[in-house]
């Protein structure tokens, strides 16, 4: 399924009105239903959701398991209203690998024709899933 014009319209959902940069993310469970989520933005920096969080949270809000994550798909754009590639920061990185059990693929977009497709393993190698705990 094409994605792209799903995210282009999410972006305008974003909530940035700190740094003008919208994030909208669609995550896709292996049964097929998918969610959105976009970033919102926090005076206070630190409560700012990111969009692939969002969009985790409220696929987990809707009854999906750990293990169930098979996509996600990333789509930004900067103040200037310019479409650029993104990846997921830190947080969502561990976030994704926990949720997928480090089995899923992440496809970044700069444009329709322009995907860059990762797993979660290769953004974040040697990622601490939790067994350990």
């Amino acid at each position: 399924m094409n994605y792209f014009n799903q995210l282009q319209t999410l972006l305008d959902a974003s909530c940035a009105p700190y740094s003008g940069f919208n994030v909208a993310s669609i995550v896709v469970l292996k049964d097929g239903r998918s969610f959105k989520g976009v970033n919102v933005e926090s005076a206070a920096y630190s409560p700012t959701n990111c969009a692939e969080r969002n969009a985790i949270q409220t696929a987990v809000t809707e009854g999906a398991k750990i293990g169930d994550l098979q996509e996600v798909h990333i789509l930004a754009r900067n103040a200037a209203k310019e479409l650029v590639q993104a990846y997921p920061c830190g947080p969502c990185r561990q976030v994704i690998a926990e949720q997928a059990l480090n089995d899923t693929v992440i496809y970044c977009y700069a444009s329709e024709d322009k995907v860059d497709k990762h797993t979660i393993a290769e953004l974040l190698p040697f990622g601490f899933l939790g067994a350990e705990l």
